[in-house]
């Protein structure tokens, strides 16, 4: 089992997306308290973010940096 920080890096994504694939049923995973904990299987190995989903984010994280500055 891996915590969700090491998978999102691992899949080159954010946590939300791999709590949100959690709870869609596309990774099993056990709860400990407040924090998860991903089961390395064949689910998890197979399971890929979807890019449309990480443009967009990627696009508000920046558009939400710039209007910071």
């Amino acid at each position: 089992m891996i915590p969700v920080r090491d998978a999102a890096k691992q899949k080159g994504c954010s946590k939300a997306s791999v709590i949100n694939a959690i709870h869609r049923g596309e990774i099993d995973a056990e709860r400990f308290g407040n924090a998860w904990a991903i089961i390395q299987n064949q689910k998890y190995e197979q399971w890929q973010p979807g890019a449309g989903y990480q443009k967009a984010g990627r696009a508000r994280a920046a558009k939400a940096k710039k209007g910071r500055k």
